[in-house]
């Protein structure tokens, strides 16, 4: 008997597959490191200033500070390619944690400014270089539907805190009312239209804010606050309506002023005092003092005090030259973040 070998039938080759080495990506990677992670550890963190128009509204159960701000330079390539260069934002932060709710980028020009005329639980209303802008306080995002044709200038708009409406002058020269937390206008009523045409404008200056610190505060009942000056420094006084000083406490300021409208003047038991470190250190600090105890409640090292704006809840938010903090019902003062970046520039 004979026996066939099976054979197993003829498979060509398969072409062999070329894998480019590992070490050709190398070169592209240490490229791009280098633009990219070296660029943002050279670059300094972009120059952060906030704007005198600061609002504070609640919505959602949080006291929001509002906080305009100029954002100039960029931090490392990634942000020069994809980031502009000059931004001015709008920040909302919550007064009682800190917690910054959203970050909205208003303009990107070089000198641009905007502040807050009032805020609902709705919108938020800006007055810009640009005109009227309004914002969701939920998120942060722009809002369509404004009357138009209005005029492109921050003088040309206000807010009438008694009726709750916002002010505005259109290109005829008209002026309109905008309910707050509203969209639609309406012309105003003939005495209050009156009133603000003599107020708003599309090229009148707007002044600049009161300085928000004084040698002297407001006290109720007549009395103040006083800085006394000494042979190095001064220290806090109380002045009761017959004029008695009494020391609220021993501490020596040195290049002291108060702040108004802040805590004490707001109805509070605490003073806030901008002063210089020491004697020998230039740099500012905030503290409070409580005028019940002398004790200092909070200090802390921050910029210059630009505005104090008085919280419903008792607290009182401090704006800065270059950012924010909050006095607490205890007197505590805490640094609120404005303007931080990650690597993308977010």
């Amino acid at each position: 008997m004979n026996y066939t070998l099976p054979v197993a039938p003829y498979e060509s080759p398969r072409p062999r597959r070329r894998r480019f080495p590992v070490l050709f990506f190398v070169p592209f990677l240490i490229v791009g490191f280098m633009l990219f992670g070296v660029s943002y550890l050279a670059f300094p963190e972009p120059d952060v200033e906030v704007q005198p128009g600061v609002g504070v509204t609640k919505a959602g159960g949080r006291e929001i500070v509002l906080v305009p701000y100029a954002r100039h330079g960029v931090r490392g390539m990634f942000q020069l390619i994809f980031r502009d260069m000059f931004q001015v934002r709008l920040a909302a932060a919550d007064a009682g944690t800190g917690e910054v709710l959203w970050d909205t980028q208003l303009s990107d020009e070089l000198i641009w400014e905007a502040s807050v005329l009032a805020a609902g639980e709705r919108y938020v209303y800006l007055a810009t270089d640009s005109g009227l802008t309004v914002l969701d306080v939920r998120d942060g995002s722009l809002v369509d539907g404004l009357p138009s044709p209005l005029v492109a200038a921050r003088s040309a708009y206000g807010y009438d805190a008694q009726n709750r409406q916002i002010m505005a002058l259109n290109t005829q020269g008209a002026v309109l009312a905008i309910r707050l937390d509203a969209l639609s206008a309406a012309p105003a009523e003939p005495q209050a239209a009156a009133a603000w045409a003599q107020t708003l404008s599309a090229e009148r200056h707007i002044a600049s804010p009161p300085s928000a610190i004084a040698a002297e505060a407001t006290l109720a009942a007549g009395e103040r606050l006083k800085l006394h000056q000494l042979a190095l420094g001064s220290v806090l006084v109380r002045v009761a309506a017959d004029g008695k000083e009494t020391p609220v406490n021993g501490t020596v300021f040195h290049r002291a002023a108060i702040v108004v409208d802040g805590p004490a003047a707001a109805g509070g038991q605490y003073a806030l005092i901008k002063h210089s470190a020491s004697v020998n250190d230039t740099s500012t600090v905030l503290t409070a003092v409580s005028l019940e105890t002398g004790t200092v409640t909070g200090s802390l090292t921050i910029g210059a005090p630009e505005r104090a704006v008085a919280l419903p809840n008792g607290m009182t938010a401090v704006v800065t030259d270059s950012g924010f903090a909050t006095v607490g019902t205890d007197g505590r003062v805490t640094a609120l973040p404005i303007g931080a970046t990650d690597f993308f520039g977010n």
